[in-house]
């Protein structure tokens, strides 16, 4: 409709520059359109009545909202890929409890939601005891970024290859398509509980590799938090336990900054702490 208006200049009767006739009102904007003396194939000199120039900021804005749409589209796609989304909506900043050990962590997150368009495919490997707010503190970097307006994919990894195989057992190609897809393409794929899966099929080997150094190649970064420990981490005793010749974990450590969460497990800390009748907060420190 816009593209019909922008095209349709009515062409007046006046053949003089001197005989300027009275402009026409935009239905738009109420306002005079602009009138323009051109020569006109097979017609000669005449006056025009030209587009109003609402018309390109009508059309400009039209195109920024069909972009605008589109994005927000493939964030929802994305989301509905993800793991106990409804859980993790609820997590942020705001409600994360910043316990001893995890100030390292939470300034690296914080760092990177901010700087997020300039770390390109450089993400994050946190790792530490587990029960220790990894995935709370990845959540809350995620939902940060999902306010400003990027695509986010947050999966365990038990939760992502039980759906790829489910493909396959149904031979279900558009669907295994779709979540490859969305795992390379999301702006950020928060992966947790990497390694938490330790005797992977061949074809499982072949599918965390096609995900890694797909988003290696697209430039697009991985959150990763991990069970590891401090030495399993340095000694990198579980690389072959992703392929043979260690490409994947190569990929994985040569692409994020790792940290380590030293927090301790904060159910556990908490049974103790009833146990021993102590607040959580003086067990904490006595942890660290």
């Amino acid at each position: 409709m816009l593209n019909k208006i922008t095209n349709n200049l009515p062409i007046t009767d006046s053949t003089s520059e001197n005989n300027k006739p009275t402009p026409i009102t935009c239905e738009y904007c109420r306002k005079e359109r602009p009138l323009l003396f051109k020569d006109i194939p097979l017609k000669g000199k005449r006056w025009v009545n030209a587009a109003c120039p609402c018309i390109e900021v009508r059309e400009n804005e039209f195109l920024e909202k069909q972009v605008q749409e589109e994005a927000y589209r493939k964030i929802r796609q994305f989301l509905r890929l993800s793991s106990s989304i409804e859980e993790l909506r609820d997590y942020n900043f705001n409600n994360l409890k910043v316990r001893s050990g995890m100030e390292t962590a939470y300034k690296k997150v914080q760092q990177f939601v901010e700087h997020f368009e300039d770390n390109g495919k450089l993400g994050l490997l946190i790792f530490g005891e587990s029960g220790n707010g990894k995935t709370h503190l990845t959540a809350s970097g995620a939902n940060e970024l999902l306010k400003r307006g990027y695509s986010i994919i947050f999966l365990t990894e038990k939760d992502l290859l039980s759906r790829l195989k489910e493909t396959n057992n149904f031979n279900n190609e558009e669907r295994f398509f779709e979540i490859m897809n969305a795992c390379v393409h999301a702006d950020l794929l928060v992966w947790d509980d990497f390694l938490s899966s330790q005797r992977l099929s061949q074809n499982e080997k072949d599918l965390i590799f096609q995900i890694v150094n797909g988003r290696e190649r697209a430039n697009k970064p991985i959150w990763f938090t991990s069970n590891l420990a401090e030495e399993e981490f340095i000694k990198s005793k579980y690389a072959k336990v992703l392929d043979d010749k260690g490409r994947t974990w190569s990929r994985v450590v040569g692409n994020t900054i790792p940290v380590f969460n030293k927090a301790s497990d904060y159910r556990k800390l908490r049974a103790i702490a009833r146990l021993n009748n102590q607040s959580i907060e003086e067990l904490d420190k006595e942890t660290i």
